[in-house]
C-alpha cells in the first residue's frame, strides 16, 4: 500500500495546502523551498495524521486555534485488494477495488476539533457503502426460524466466515496494514564517546549501532577478555566498512575513517562497564566522537538510524519515513552521500519524504524531477506544495528565490545568464545543440542577446522551461526533428504547455526541418571539413551527417566551437542558409529588429 496524496488544513503556517501527489516513479518526495516557506509544516502535520499530536501540538503546531485535518489517500496494489478479500470474502467489493483502488483516511477535522483518531473519509464511507448494508433489526419469529439455519452456519468451514463485516471493521483492517509514519526533526542523540552499559537506554543512536552490528553489549561486557577483544576486532571492521560505504567527504587522499570501539569491562559491576567510541584516519590519534565535527557525527548518527531501521527488509516496505532538511551543516559531498542513503532506502520499498534548500538533495536527473515539490508561503495563500509547473505558471513575486536550488540542482551553473531578464533564452534538448549554436551565432555575428540553454534530456525540457517561466524570463525553444529526441521534446511542451494545440506551441518552438540532429544543418562538405575535420569522400555517402559522429557527438561540438573561436571558420552558403533560417524564426519571435 503506497502513500498516493496528501492534503492539509490548518496546520501552523498551511491554511490549505491542496492535494499533493508524491512521485508516481519512486518513492522519494523532495520539499524544496526557501526557509520560513513552511516545507517543516508539511512533513509535521505527515507526522502529525500518522502518529497524532505530541507535546508541543497545542504550543507549536495548531494553526490560529483553528481544528487541524490531515488527509492521506493510499493506493492498494494486488496482494492489498486480495488480503482485503480474504478477510471480507466479497468477490463484488474485491472487483470494485481493483477498479478504484484508492482509499482515503484522515486525522482531524477543519470543522472542529476531533483528531484522536484516524478515520475513512466520508467519500471512501460512500463508495464502501454498497458492499456493507446495515443490518435489519431481528424479530422473534425471524430469529425462531433463523435458529436452525445458524447452526447449519456454524457447522461451515472456519475459513469461509468474514473477519470483516462492516465498514468500521475494514477501517480498522486497511488502517493496520498501511505505512507507519516515521518522523526525524533533528539528530540530536548522536553517539556519545563514552557510555556506560546502565546509559544505554537513554541513548538510542547506540541501540541503533547494536542493531545494525548485531551486537548487545550488556552481553558481552560479562565475556572474557579473548571474546571482548574478538568482538572489538569485529565491530571495528563491520562499523568501518559501513561507515566508508556511505561517508565518501574525504580530506585528503586515502582519508579513510576508521571505527575504534573499546568495550571496558568492570568486573565488579557489570552495569558500570564502559563503551568507548571513537574515530582514526589512521594517524595513531583516535578522536572520541564528541570531538568530530558537527557534521560528521550527525551522518553518523543518521547513517545507523536508517540502516536499523533497514535491517528489516520487511518492515521497511511499511515506512514512510519524514526527515526535516537532512544534511543540515554538511559539506556538499557529505550532502549527496545523504541523498544516497535516502534512495537506497526508497529502492528497498520505504516511501520517503524529506525538506530541503539544498541544492545536493534536490536530484533533477532523468525522472527525478517528479520527485519535487516546490513549497512557497504568502499571506494571501498560506504555505502551498506544488509542482514546479504549478508553481511557474503563477510567477509569484518570490518565484525566482523559491526556485534557486532547483535551478543550480539542474546544473545550470551559469544562472547569471538567467537572471538577467534581457537575455533571450533559447532552451535546446542537450549540450551537443548548445555548442552548435552558441558557435553558429558566433560565427554569423547574430545577436548577443540569445543564449542557448541546454536541457540534458527530453525528460527534463519542460521542467526547465517551468523554471524559467516562473523566473519570469524570456524564452523559446529550437529541437531537430529525430523522433526519439527533438520530436518526443516538442510533444511534452506542446502536451504540457500549450494545450496539445500546435499552431500555439509554433509560435513558441521550432523543429528545424530534413534534421535528424543538429549536425545536419551543415552542408556535407562543411560537416566533414569543420567537424570531422577529413576529406569529402567522393563515394556517395547514404547517412546523415547526425549518423557519422561516431559516438563523439559533444566531443566534436566542442571542439568546432572552438574552432569558430579561434577564427578558422568559413561555411558555405548551403550550410549559412539553413542556419540564417534557424535565426530568423529566433528574431521573428522574440522581436529582434534585424
Amino acid at each position: 500500500m503506497r502513500l498516493k496524496s496528501f492534503r492539509i488544513k490548518n496546520f501552523k503556517s498551511i491554511t490549505d495546502t491542496g492535494e499533493c501527489h508524491l512521485s508516481a516513479e519512486d518513492n522519494l518526495l523532495v520539499l524544496a523551498g526557501q526557509n520560513e516557506a513552511g516545507k517543516s509544516a508539511v512533513v509535521e502535520a505527515l507526522n502529525f495524521f500518522g502518529n497524532g499530536e505530541d507535546d508541543d501540538f497545542e504550543r507549536l503546531h495548531r494553526r490560529r486555534n483553528e481544528s487541524p485535518e490531515v488527509v492521506c489517500r493510499f493506493l492498494l496494489d494486488a496482494n492489498d485488494i486480495e488480503n482485503i478479500f480474504i478477510e471480507t470474502k466479497d468477490a463484488k467489493l474485491k472487483k470494485h477495488l481493483t477498479k478504484n483502488p484508492i482509499l482515503s483516511f484522515r486525522r482531524g477535522n477543519a470543522e472542529e476539533d476531533d483528531y484522536e483518531e484516524v478515520y475513512f473519509t466520508d467519500e471512501t464511507v460512500e463508495s464502501l457503502k454498497p458492499f456493507f448494508p446495515e443490518p435489519e433489526e431481528e424479530t422473534e419469529s425471524t430469529e425462531a426460524v433463523a435458529a436452525p439455519e445458524a447452526a447449519t452456519e456454524s457447522e461451515e468451514k472456519e475459513e469461509d466466515v468474514p473477519s470483516v463485516t462492516n465498514i468500521d471493521e475494514l477501517e480498522e483492517f486497511v488502517l493496520n496494514e498501511s505505512r507507519n509514519f516515521v518522523f526525524y526533526d533533528a539528530f540530536s542523540d548522536l553517539l556519545p564517546g563514552v557510555v556506560t552499559i546502565s546509559e544505554l537506554k537513554d541513548h538510542p543512536a547506540v541501540e541503533d549501532f547494536e542493531k545494525v552490528f548485531n551486537v548487545k553489549f550488556a552481553e558481552i561486557v560479562k565475556k572474557d577478555p579473548r571474546t571482548i577483544g574478538r568482538e572489538e576486532i569485529r565491530l571495528n571492521k563491520k562499523a568501518t566498512d559501513n561507515l566508508n560505504t556511505y561517508w565518501k567527504q574525504r580530506l585528503e587522499e586515502g582519508g579513510e575513517y576508521n571505527f575504534n570501539v573499546k568495550i571496558v569491562p568492570n568486573t565488579e559491576d557489570s552495569t558500570k562497564s564502559q563503551i568507548e567510541f571513537k574515530i582514526d584516519r589512521n594517524d595513531g590519534d583516535p578522536l572520541y566522537l564528541e570531538q568530530k565535527s558537527k557534521g560528521f557525527r550527525w551522518f553518523s548518527a543518521f547513517n545507523l538510524r536508517l540502516r536499523a531501521m533497514g535491517v528489516e527488509d520487511v518492515k521497511i516496505k511499511n515506512l514512510v519515513i519524514l526527515v526535516d532538511e537532512p544534511g543540515q551543516g554538511l559539506h556538499e559531498k557529505a550532502q549527496r552521500d545523504v541523498k544516497r542513503v535516502l534512495e537506497e532506502l526508497a529502492k528497498k520499498g520505504a516511501q520517503i519524504v524529506y525538506t530541503t534548500h539544498h541544492p545536493n538533495l534536490i536530484g533533477t536527473e532523468g525522472m527525478e524531477f517528479a520527485r519535487i515539490r516546490v513549497v512557497s508561503n504568502t499571506q494571501e495563500r498560506g504555505t502551498k506544495v506544488e509542482t514546479t509547473a504549478q508553481y511557474a505558471s503563477r510567477a509569484d513575486q518570490g518565484a525566482k528565490d523559491t526556485l534557486s536550488p532547483v535551478i543550480t540542482a539542474m546544473g545550470i551553473h551559469s544562472v547569471h545568464s538567467i537572471l538577467d531578464t534581457k537575455k533571450l533564452n533559447v532552451v535546446v534538448e542537450g549540450i551537443t545543440d548548445h555548442y552548435y549554436l552558441s558557435a553558429f551565432k558566433k560565427l554569423l555575428n547574430k545577436e548577443e542577446k540569445l543564449y542557448f540553454l541546454p536541457a540534458c534530456g527530453v525528460s527534463n525540457v519542460p521542467n526547465l522551461v517551468s523554471v524559467l517561466v516562473g523566473w519570469g524570463c524570456n524564452y523559446k525553444a529550437v529541437f531537430d526533428n529525430d523522433p526519439k529526441a527533438g520530436k518526443a521534446a516538442y510533444t511534452l511542451l506542446r502536451d504540457k504547455f500549450y494545450e496539445k494545440d500546435d499552431a500555439l506551441a509554433q509560435e513558441h518552438i521550432l523543429q528545424i526541418k530534413g534534421c535528424d540532429g543538429i549536425e545536419d544543418i551543415f552542408s556535407r562538405k562543411d560537416f566533414f571539413t569543420h567537424v570531422l575535420n577529413k576529406s569529402l569522400p567522393k563515394t556517395k555517402i547514404e547517412e546523415n551527417n547526425s549518423k557519422l559522429t561516431g559516438g563523439k557527438k559533444e566531443l566534436l561540438a566542442r571542439l568546432f566551437l572552438e574552432k569558430v573561436e579561434s577564427g578558422t571558420v568559413t561555411l558555405t552558403k548551403e550550410s549559412e542558409k539553413k542556419i540564417n533560417e534557424v535565426f530568423d524564426w529566433l528574431y521573428q519571435k522574440f522581436g529582434i529588429s534585424v
